[in-house]
């Protein structure tokens, strides 16, 4: 795992996340010192990969197997700055039992302060024929099992 990364699970009050640690660098900082709006995307992809990752969904593993997941909605709310050299926490989870999409939500937070709410959506397309097809057959069980699904 990259080493700016740190993952852990969370749950308080049945709410359960896969939560990641990410330290700003200085390349996602804006002239203002803030974090770039435009770094937050990185961010929550590398959040979405690991969390995946951490319940044996590999996205390199669904590509080899003709499974493309663009992302087709992004939405992203700012409450506060993110800093340079603060350590974010990134709270994934995702809002429904996917069918031919999946809603990933992602709650940001610097070691106070909510930062950032946002909610990628992103379609499951076969590689060879570029069109919409099912989530992959125990995807949704294995989101289940972790408890990652908050409908």
């Amino acid at each position: 795992m990259n080493n700016n990364l740190q993952s852990f699970w969370k749950k308080e009050n049945d709410f359960k996340c896969f939560c990641i640690h990410y330290r700003v660098k200085y390349a996602d900082t804006d002239r203002m010192d803030m974090v770039y709006h435009g770094s937050y995307v990185h961010i929550l992809e590398s959040a979405r990969v690991e969390t995946l990752r951490e319940i044996g969904w590999v996205y390199s593993k669904m590509e080899e197997d003709g499974l493309l997941l663009p992302v087709i909605n992004l939405h992203m709310s700012y409450k506060k700055p993110g800093r340079y050299d603060q350590i974010l926490r990134i709270e994934t989870h995702v809002l429904k039992t996917p069918t031919s999409r999946i809603e990933f939500c992602f709650r940001i937070f610097n070691d106070v302060d909510l930062l950032l709410e946002a909610q990628v959506t992103l379609a499951f397309v076969d590689a060879t024929t570029g069109r919409p097809r099912r989530a992959p057959v125990g995807l949704a069980q294995d989101l289940d099992k972790n408890e990652l699904i908050h409908a």
